[in-house]
């Protein structure tokens, strides 16, 4: 987190949870909810042990707090079963588009990259080997076969090559995802600071923030009725 406003809220949904011995839930990152044309920042608690990140895991917020933007008091704190934060029904997620969005990203990827370093193999050559190569020439015997270099050298380390590969491009995929929360803690400071100087709740910046969150926590429903718009 690389917001002091989020962090701020953080540390007060902390010290709450704390004061009510709650000392194996988690805060997750701060929201917004609109309330009769007012807006909170709302806090959700969850289970330390609750899958929040994968999509099987369905969890339901326990606790929730509201905060008042203009002077950080907590007005509420609630258990869910005993008042709900949900004023419509909680939808199971469907994150088909996310999953073939981020499938056709790797897939394109993943050859790219590979394509990349096969060609290099091929038609690349160190200072080294373009000295040697100009006396020796490209081709060696090895078992009785005279195979070109270049050719031996991706035979052997294609399984490597894919192995490192799919690594690599599994730390972008998720580097890209998480970097989601960037834009995140910026249009939540923007809705914030619209509705203290303004007066003016942004609708279209709370949707983003609501996407961006559905996105980040795949295993926690009901991030829309949270958000109350």
């Amino acid at each position: 987190m690389n917001d002091s406003n989020l962090d701020k809220y953080l540390n007060i949904a902390n010290k709450v949870k704390m004061e009510k011995g709650l000392d194996t839930y988690i805060p997750l990152y701060p929201m917004l909810r609109k309330i009769d044309n007012k807006l909170y920042v709302c806090v959700v608690l969850t289970n330390e042990n609750d899958n929040v990140w994968d999509i099987t895991g369905n969890v339901i917020p326990e606790y929730w707090m509201l905060i008042d933007v203009n002077t950080n008091e907590v007005l509420e704190f609630n258990k869910t079963e005993d008042k709900k934060f949900a004023v419509n029904e909680i939808e199971k997620k469907n994150i088909e588009n996310k999953q073939k969005e981020m499938s056709k990203y790797t897939v394109e990827k993943t050859l790219q990259y590979k394509d990349y370093l096969m060609e290099d193999i091929k038609n690349q050559q160190l200072p080294l080997q373009k000295k040697l190569s100009s006396i020796v020439g490209n081709e060696i015997e090895i078992d009785g076969d005279t195979v070109n270099i270049n050719d031996y050298l991706i035979a052997k380390l294609e399984d490597d090559i894919n192995e490192k590969v799919n690594e690599l491009v599994n730390v972008l995929v998720y580097s890209k995802y998480g970097s989601i929360t960037f834009y995140y803690d910026s249009l939540f400071k923007q809705v914030i600071n619209e509705y203290v100087n303004n007066n003016d709740i942004n609708l279209d910046k709370m949707k983003l923030c609501v996407e961006i969150m559905d996105n980040y926590y795949d295993g926690v429903l009901g991030i829309k009725n949270l958000f109350n718009i």
